[in-house]
Parts: structure tokens; sequence; C-alpha cells
């Protein structure tokens, strides 16, 4: 098996099959797909996906080891945002010529190598990021961001900026008159391409799938659906009698995020991301397209990073803390755990740790993001122990630390080149990565097929005592 290899781009050029990587599972591990297998089999399954802008590659890598190893086949999808354009190529089925909606589903985020290919600068923004003295002032506000921060909070910053400091005469008086009445700081025209190359409506007609794609409408404040159709329902799955969209411009509006995006028109409203109401659109699967089983994957976690003081915070930060990060966190743990519970027919795939932040395209960590998700399905599927999470965690962690060690990762304003290269040095981290590969696979726990080579080296440091107690069998 030849690797193609760098920092987190570990693919194979002629991967095993499914089957001979599940030759490689152990007793426990061929169990716990059985009963899986078992409990979907004859029932009407849905699949449900939430937004997160570049953390989609999470929940494709999660999609892959479920049409893969569990050989699923959903009557119904839903997504929003990120998830929308992955329930939508999802929704295609396999063609007639063979070709699997898994494989274009993960093709398409490989292919991502660049922001730009999926978002740029308004053009008001490219003028003052022009100005040096603007662009470092803007910067500054990027860089400052966590590892989980996420769109919103990104474009809270950059306006922030804008309110703080006067206009300036320096070239850039006219592109800041522009930015105070623009409706947002990217443009939409890269992610509108995408969805072009991507949707094949004819595809989507002929597989049976039903498809609900989330969107708010500012005008109404509501949330509603597009259909496979272009249908627009309510959030109770109703017909609304308004004339149907373009699937394409649905799919657009529930990619928006607010103040990033500018509203999508649809009809006489104009629309933005359905995570505005409904980051994971789980609840229009099991009470209204009436499936037997769901799945659901979120690209986050429903947990909140702790945030430094606040005694001398401005009102920015405050309305930024309270909107973009406690609001959105509260939407989705609610989501995750209504009053109650899902019960045994709703099954949660949900990370532990965020690879990346949402607005980040860099294909090393795109690669790892589809491990790590491949890896948390595994994990979570087939009722793996916490030994096994904590391989997947750890390992996925030290790929994060090797790419790091490679070089500043894009933004959206030029390259991050803030500090953060991990205290380990390279070879503590690959010897740290082959550890936890070679932990899962002496259990004969799922590894995903672009890992397999890390366990082909001997030169491997003994185990560390923080890593003893997961190496225990």
């Amino acid at each position: 098996m030849a690797l193609l290899s760098g920092p987190g781009l570990d693919r194979l050029d002629d991967p095993p099959s499914p089957d001979e990587v599940e030759a490689t599972w152990s007793a426990e591990a061929h169990a716990g797909l059985a009963a899986l297998r078992a409990d979907l089999d004859g029932q009407r399954l849905g699949l449900a996906i939430s937004g997160g802008g570049a953390l989609g590659s999470f929940e494709a890598g999660a999609l892959r080891f479920l049409y893969d190893h569990v050989d699923v086949a959903p009557v119904a999808v839903a997504g929003n945002s990120a998830g929308a354009l992955n329930a939508a190529k999802l929704a295609h089925g396999d063609g007639p010529d063979g070709v699997r909606a898994i494989d274009e589903l993960e093709g398409l985020w490989r292919s991502m190598r660049i922001n730009p290919d999926m978002w740029e600068p308004e053009p008001w923004l490219e003028r003052i990021l022009a100005s040096a003295q603007w662009a470092a002032a803007i910067k500054g506000q990027i860089s400052s961001t966590s590892s989980a921060a996420n769109a919103v909070r990104i474009a809270a910053r950059v306006v922030g900026s804008f309110v703080r400091r006067p206009e300036e005469t320096d070239g850039t008086f006219d592109a800041v008159k522009d930015a105070l009445k623009a409706q947002s700081l990217l443009s939409l025209g890269p992610v509108a391409a995408l969805i072009d190359r991507h949707l094949d409506l004819d595809r989507v007609d002929a597989s049976g799938i039903a498809l609900r794609v989330g969107t708010v409408s500012l005008e109404s404040g509501e949330l509603r659906y597009v259909t496979e159709t272009g249908a627009l329902h309510d959030r109770h799955d109703q017909p609304l009698d308004l004339p149907p969209v373009r699937l394409a411009d649905g799919i657009l509006a529930s990619a928006s995020i607010p103040i990033a995006f500018p509203p999508v028109q649809l009809g006489d409203e104009h629309y933005v991301d359905g995570g505005a109401r409904e980051i994971l659109p789980l609840e229009v699967l099991v009470e209204r397209l009436h499936v037997d089983r769901a799945i659901a994957v979120s690209a986050s976690s429903a947990t909140i990073d702790r945030a430094g003081s606040f005694a001398d915070r401005s009102i920015l930060d405050i309305l930024r803390r309270v909107s973009a990060e406690i609001a959105t966190n509260e939407t989705l743990r609610k989501e995750l755990n209504p009053p109650g519970g899902w019960g045994p027919t709703v099954r949660l795939i949900v990370p532990e740790i965020d690879v990346h932040d949402s607005m980040t395209i860099d294909p090393a960590l795109i690669a790892i993001s589809l491990d790590y998700g491949w890896l948390r399905a595994a994990d979570v599927l087939l009722g793996l122990d916490e030994d096994a999470r904590h391989h997947s965690t750890e390992l996925t962690r030290a790929r994060m630390g090797l790419r790091a060690h490679a070089g500043p990762l894009p933004s959206l304003f030029g390259s991050d080149d803030t500090d953060r290269v991990p205290a380990d040095d390279v070879e503590t981290l690959t010897a740290r990565l082959r550890r936890h590969v070679r932990a899962r696979r002496s259990r004969g726990l799922p590894v995903p097929p672009g890992l397999l080579a890390w366990d082909d080296r001997d030169d491997v440091l003994p185990p560390s005592p923080a890593d003893e107690p997961a190496l225990a069998d």
C-alpha cells in the first residue's frame, strides 16, 4: 500500500476494501457491528447532519464509516448549513454507473485546498485589507480566537473593529463607509460554485430519498425547510403556500451564516443559515418524516470553552460571547439532549474535540477531521469502551500537533502566525501517534485505512506514564 503522506495527509492510493478492513477487527467490534446492523435491518433510517462550516469534514468521515461498514440506505436526510451540502450530496443516492454518493462526498471535501475554495472577502473588505494599518487591526481581532472559533464570532470581531476605530483618510475612507452599510464580510460566490458543481437534480429526483434543508426567513423569523423538489415547508414539515425555489438556492441559504455571508432571496423573502434556529435537524426526521431509526452527526460538541474575565470587556465582547457562543451552545445542547432524551431509536455521533475551526480550509486538517469522524462513528456505534475512545482522541491530537509543526494555518485574512506549535517535538508526536494506532490495532479495534501505515514502523517510544492506562487490555 503506497501512502500519500504529509502532516495529516494520510491517504492510500490503493485502499483496502471495507471487508478487508473488517477482517482485522476483534470479536468485540464484530459483535457491535452485527448488533447495529440487526437493529437497522428493515427499518426506515434517517440521517440528520448539523451545521459546522469547514467542520463538515468530520461529518463526512463519520458518514464514510456508516456507508462502508453499516451499509446504510437512508430514506430521508436532513441537514443545516454545511450539513445541508452534505445531506444534498447523499440525497443523490448511488449513481447508475456505480459511483457512490459517499465517495463523491469525501472527494468534495478532499478537493478543498485553500479558503477561497469555500469563501472569499467582499470587495469592500478587500479594499480595506489593502491598507496595512486596517489589515493589522482586523488581524489583531482574528488572532485571539481559539481553535473552536465559529464564523459568527470571527465576523463580530471584525465588525467591532470598525465600530471602535474612527474612519481614516489613508485611501480606505469609502471602503469603511461601505463596510458600515454592508450585509456581510464574505461572498457566497465560492459556495454557490461548489453547489453548482456537485448538485445533480436528476439524481436527487431519481433517488427517492427525502431531503430537508433548514433555513430561516429574516422577514418572518421562521425556520423553514426546502425539500428535494424545492418546495418550502414549515418547521412541522407542512407545505407552505409559497412558490417552489431552486434547490441550489435553498442549500445556499442554509449555508448563509449571518454577518459572515449575505442573506439569500427565496421568493419574496430573504433567508439565512438554518442554524439561527436549529443547528441539528433531528426533530423533523423523528417526528415528521416518521423514520424508525435515526443517526445524527454533529460537527461540534455541546461543550463550551471557559473564557477569561469579562471585567474590562466591551459591550461587543459581551454580545459576541452571549450570541455567538453561549446561545448557539445552548441550542445544540438542547437538540442533542432534549427533555426525556431521544430514546434508543436515535444514535448520536458527536466529537469530543474540534480538529480545527469552522472557517479554516486546510487539506491536512480536513484529512485529520475525516479520519476523526470515522473513528468517532466506530467508537459510538459499535459501543466501544472508553479506552478505545481515548486512543481516538489522542492519536488525533498527535496529528493536529504534527500539522501545527508544519507551519502556520491559513486564515480568512492570510496566514495565521499565532504561536500554536505544541510543546512536544515532531519525534515525540510521531511516536505517540504510532503508539495509539498500534494500541487500537492490537485490540482489533477499527482503524481508518489512511492510518494503517502508522503501525508498520519499529521506532516507537516506550509508553509514557500518561499513556499506560490507555494501553492496558
